[in-house]
């Protein structure tokens, strides 16, 4: 039966040969916008969850509304708001930063937390002032839940701690303030308070967005300067499963008033976009399988239509309905596995050249870097072996159908109908 069918795909090379490469394309196609799709996600997915919180649990901003003051009045009291209430809650600090270092010290869940404390300031060299964000952190602490210690291109976090009155500066801010490793710069707190802190070093995450507003230094050096002493804005943690931290979140809400959120819960709206690429990825890649599927239904009916009479002549010597249907889909399989096969290889090979392909001109000395500099290409074997079942899997429908209708060929109407 194989001989039979490979000698037919052999008496015919010119089909055979374009139906292997519309097969061989699609599936190549499959692996190259697949690895390039992924290989994207991967990167902003890991820099999602490793350079900032798994879980971050922050003060709430509550919408300030008539319910907001339910209980608050004498009972039985009936109020009428000649002005309903509007605006925000405006919360610096947690609730209960002590408790929530309690409960994580003992869920074994946590990898590592660490505390930290936001604000708003001004940053001011000379006669540039720019307004910006310091975030206070305990150096060890925070490096144990983020990658931050990676992002810094000069100096070290430690620095934070053994200098007193230092800070490390995104690499967009310094440039805009003209400042460099060493300088001393002032900030303006929201109390109009000035204090001169010494640059200690430089970070940068490749966010210009981050890196033009993002000032790290030790919480307690934040503290004194923005007189918020013993305060907490945040904690960030980090869990062992990062699969299960939406799940975790949504557990540690109910304990406080402070807002608790998982990464995929912040960066939504990313992953939203996450899932509209897999839908162009699957439903481009479904376009050209289904036309290399038609392309071998027709190939395949133009030769049942070709080999009538081999057919009759091989249901006379013996072959029943489904040595039929078996040959005519043996031919198809070989197809569909060879040109998989071969598709698998050209994909590996383009993917291999367009992996660590720079993207636009190479940073300057000294500016912000790129967030992503080079073509990062996903390597999963879940890829291969998707394309590779796509690719046999439509071979094989497709030429099961004319296979079926070779089967039904009776051998007397094949001969009645060659002689007249």
């Amino acid at each position: 039966m194989l001989f039979l069918a490979i000698r037919q795909l052999l008496s015919r090379p010119q089909q055979t040969i374009l139906t292997l490469i519309g097969i061989m394309l699609g599936s190549a196609a499959y692996v190259t916008f697949s690895g390039i799709m992924l290989g994207f996600q991967v990167y902003i997915t890991d820099q999602l969850i490793n350079n900032d919180a798994q879980i971050r649990i922050s003060p709430r901003d509550e919408s300030l509304t008539e319910e907001t003051f339910s209980g608050v009045f004498f009972p039985d009291t009936e109020v009428r708001w000649i002005r309903p209430p509007s605006g925000r809650t405006d919360s610096t600090q947690l609730t209960n930063a002590s408790g929530w270092f309690e409960k994580l010290d003992h869920d074994p869940r946590v990898v590592a937390y660490a505390p930290q404390l936001a604000r708003q300031v001004i940053y001011v060299n000379g006669s540039t002032s720019i307004p910006g964000r310091i975030i206070g952190i305990d150096p060890k602490r925070q490096t144990r839940v983020t990658t931050i210690e990676s992002s810094v291109t000069e100096g070290n976090l430690d620095d934070l701690i053994r200098g007193g009155a230092t800070i490390m500066m995104g690499a967009g801010l310094i440039e805009k303030l003209g400042a460099r490793k060493g300088d001393n710069v002032q900030i303006v707190t929201p109390r109009g308070q000035r204090y001169p802190l010494r640059i200690a070093g430089v970070i940068n995450t490749g966010n210009r967005m981050l890196d033009e507003t993002i000032v790290y230094a030790s919480i307690t050096t934040v503290q004194r300067v923005t007189g918020s002493s013993g305060e907490i804005s945040d904690i960030v943690i980090r869990v062992q499963d990062v699969s299960q931290a939406a799940s975790i979140a949504t557990e540690w809400a109910v304990y406080s008033r402070d807002k608790v959120q998982s990464w995929d819960q912040t960066y939504e709206s990313i992953l939203s976009v996450f899932r509209m690429q897999d839908i162009v990825r699957n439903t481009t890649t479904f376009t050209i399988i289904l036309v290399v599927a038609f392309g071998i239904y027709n190939i395949l009916n133009m030769v049942v239509n070709q080999k009538k009479k081999e057919i009759a002549i091989l249901r006379s010597v013996g072959f029943d309905r489904g040595d039929t249907i078996r040959l005519f889909v043996i031919q198809g399989v070989l197809l569909g596995f060879i040109g998989a096969f071969l598709g698998l290889i050209l994909g590996a090979i383009a993917n291999s050249f367009i992996d660590g392909m720079p993207i636009g001109s190479a940073p300057k000395s000294g500016s912000i870097r790129p967030a992503m500099g080079v073509m990062i290409i996903s390597w999963d074997y879940l890829i291969f072996v998707k394309a590779f079942f796509l690719a046999f899997l439509s071979s094989f429908v497709a030429s099961f159908i004319p296979a079926r209708a070779a089967s039904r060929l009776s051998p007397v109407e094949i001969i009645r109908s060659s002689g007249t």
